[in-house]
């Protein structure tokens, strides 16, 4: 049985790898950041302050980045158009057979 990491353990294990590394490329990723709930607060998962919220791509890092734009692409829309009325309380991520909500 595998076990799926969540994404706020992801997004830092990714934040982590890229601020280590010292190439090219890591020295063109963002600087350190907090996660934020959709509503601006910060999620700290080291203090379980709003641990148990969702982080927001939008608050997170739509301060930086043009999210308007980039939600545009097209990894992004992958799947939007065959939303599935079928919900699974068992996989409640899996929305389409498109990608949305799958790696």
């Amino acid at each position: 049985m595998t076990k799926q990491v969540s994404p706020v353990v992801f997004i830092l294990l990714v934040a982590f790898f890229a601020l280590t590394f010292q190439s090219h490329a890591a020295r063109r990723t963002c600087i350190p950041f907090y996660l934020k709930t959709e509503d601006g607060k910060i999620i700290n998962p080291l203090t379980g302050e709003n641990a148990d919220q969702p982080y927001s791509p939008r608050q997170t890092c739509g301060t930086c980045h043009n999210y308007d734009e980039i939600v545009k692409g097209y990894h992004f829309q992958q799947g939007w158009d065959k939303i599935s009325d079928n919900f699974n309380p068992q996989k409640p991520w899996v929305l389409s057979d498109g990608m949305m909500g799958k790696f």
